[in-house]
């Protein structure tokens, strides 16, 4: 590790033009312009003797040149050279002697204008002796990159055979390319970050100049005070775009598996270069499930940090698809286990409770359940047109999230995910079921709160079914956090905790819904329903008004008070209503199949 590190750590990765001029054929050139441009890096090097070769050049070249083939006025040689330049060549290498007498004033402005290497060869050099010498030298370093990059790729993937953890992956990659590293999942949760040194620098019995410590230590305090300043500048201002792959955005869907697109680079502040953010996605299956980022305080990454940050993304994906893997596994298992549970399968006897115990719950004591479900999911999924991955991307944080909570009081209790619920079978607290209900409730709070952060354009309902202590009564532990859940979300609730012992007669009238629902319709049908289509046809509210009076213990005076209405007013509602529904509203048994139909009403809403 250590001597992957001093191999990589400051390094311009490639050959630059300055090393180029080392080369013995050159030891006569001269630099007229562009010193400063020295350290760009070449790729290839090509011999420029036609017109438009600017059209031609990809980047990183350097140009050997006559000018052979450019008219012989300045203006053409400069628009020659400038071509090149735009070109984001690497350096120019010009012989004069044959078709110029020397470099023209003008093209060594433009060089040292924009930094750029312009060199002058003397005439006796052929140009193949030249290319021939340079290109020996790039395929050299091209095999010594290659060889490196292997080094970097192993290295990393001997920490996740060896079952290292996130922290460890960072740890190495900033390691390796002497700059901070930040892993996160496709949330844009952070994973892991690491500072490279961060503990190392000072440590009992290591040696190095005391300036250069304080100069490493001042360094990764910079780097520290950046990832800040981008993590609260994300949170504050709510965007999840800076450097990375938005959900609005392709490269989200995993069509940078597609293109072929490397990383991402934003700079994080405008119309200034440093400081920048580069990001790798984490891809398995052309789907991105995280990303692998560094910062660029105030030079770019080079090769090499790119190959180690690819190399980290790479392994990453394998760590992330083991997960996966062992995630869908024991999400079938569990899934399997509730079915049998629901489908009347056990029979609280010793298969059950040996299966639970196996997934990890203990249901020996008995248990309360706890439902917990996002709320129209699916509107949220047809209205923000997401794909399957992303579904379940959703989904595997939702029950991430919800399983941190309850695993913080409840260590024994059995999850599993099933569409788009959670269902938690929580066994009594050491102390018995005293508290438990209590716990529960606080559980579900924190559900919703943790919930809301992770996913804030959703929101969770919970429903909780009562204690039972015999484990026969397991399954109707289940069916009562159902119905609770159930009815809270037909009276149009979001974002609620509803408990089966707060249902009162709801959970009644939920049972003869399930049980026989045409006859639950027909009792609507004949008292409500009339109701609802005079307020339809004529723009009234009787129905609030009979909800209103029923609320305010069937006294006129107070229910005109509540409505702003006159007391004869609501006299004459109430009439209408009697004369709609035959019923008389001042009768107590009417009054009952009224209240009934009100609530009938609110179930069949949904």
């Amino acid at each position: 590790m250590q001597a992957l590190h001093l191999q990589l750590k400051g390094k311009t990765v490639g050959l630059v033009v300055a090393e180029i001029l080392k080369l013995p054929i050159l030891a006569d050139a001269r630099v007229l312009a562009g010193e400063k441009g020295l350290d760009r890096e070449v790729s290839q090097v090509t011999v420029g003797e036609v017109p438009d070769i600017g059209d031609w050049l990809t980047g990183n070249e350097l140009v050997l040149s006559t000018f052979f083939a450019v008219e012989t006025t300045p203006e053409a040689q400069v628009e020659f050279t400038r071509k090149i330049i735009k070109a984001g060549a690497a350096g120019l290498l010009v012989k004069p002697g044959r078709f110029i007498e020397e470099v023209s004033p003008e093209i060594i402005e433009l060089g040292r204008g924009h930094d750029f290497p312009i060199v002058e060869v003397p005439p006796e050099v052929r140009w193949t002796h030249i290319t021939a010498e340079i290109s020996e030298l790039i395929v050299g370093e091209h095999v010594a990159l290659l060889r490196r990059s292997q080094e970097i790729h192993q290295r990393l993937l001997e920490l996740v055979i060896d079952g290292g953890s996130w922290q460890a992956i960072a740890d190495a990659t900033s390691g390796l390319i002497g700059r901070p590293v930040v892993l996160e999942d496709s949330f844009f949760e952070l994973l892991s970050r690491s500072v490279p040194g961060e503990g190392e620098i000072g440590a009992p019995g290591q040696g190095g100049d005391t300036r250069e410590k304080m100069d490493i230590k001042s360094r990764q305090e910079e780097y520290r005070q950046l990832i800040e300043a981008f993590e609260e500048q994300r949170r504050t201002s709510g965007d999840d775009s800076g450097g990375r792959y938005s959900k609005t955005d392709e490269g989200y869907r995993g069509a940078s598996a597609k293109t072929g697109e490397r990383y991402r680079r934003v700079s994080l502040q405008k119309k200034v270069k440093f400081p920048a953010r580069v990001t790798v996605p984490i891809i398995v299956s052309r789907d991105v499930l995280g990303y692998v980022s560094s910062f660029e305080l105030d030079s770019e990454l080079n090769e090499l940090d790119l190959v180690a940050l690819e190399s980290a993304a790479t392994v990453a994906a394998v760590e992330m698809g083991r997960e996966l893997t062992r995630l869908e596994a024991e999400t079938r298992l569990r899934g399997d286990f509730v079915d049998d549970l629901l489908g009347d399968e056990f029979d609280g006897g010793p298969t059950m409770l040996q299966r639970a115990s196996f997934l990890g719950g203990d249901l020996s004591r008995g248990c309360l359940c706890l439902i917990a479900d996002i709320d129209s999911f699916g509107e949220y999924v047809r209205e923000k047109a997401l794909t399957e991955p992303e579904v379940q991307q959703i989904k595997n944080r939702f029950f991430s999230g919800v399983k941190q909570e309850i695993r913080s009081h409840h260590q024994n209790a059995l999850l599993t995910p099933k569409s788009d619920n959670v269902i938690a079978f929580l066994p009594p607290l050491k102390d018995g079921d005293k508290k438990l209900m209590a716990i529960a409730r606080s559980t579900a709070t924190r559900i919703r709160q943790s919930c809301r952060e992770l996913l804030p354009e959703l929101t969770i309902s919970v429903g909780l079914g009562r204690f039972h202590a015999d484990p026969l009564e397991t399954r109707r532990a289940y069916r009562e956090a159902q119905s609770a859940l159930q009815v809270s979300q037909r009276l149009g609730e979001t974002g609620a905790i509803a408990t089966f012992d707060d249902m009162g007669v709801y959970k009644l009238l939920l049972g003869a819904l399930e049980e026989d629902p045409e006859e639950v319709r027909n009792f609507y049908e004949e008292t409500i329903a009339r109701i609802e289509v005079y307020d339809k046809q004529h723009k009234t509210d009787l129905v609030g008004t009979l909800e209103a009076y029923l609320a305010n213990n069937r006294s006129v005076a107070a229910t005109a008070e509540a409505l702003f209405t006159h007391r004869h007013t609501i006299r004459y509602r109430l009439g209408r209503i009697n004369d709609l529904t035959g019923l008389d509203v001042h009768r107590s048994e009417d009054q009952e199949k009224l209240g009934f139909g009100l609530k009938v009403m609110r179930l069949l809403r949904r």
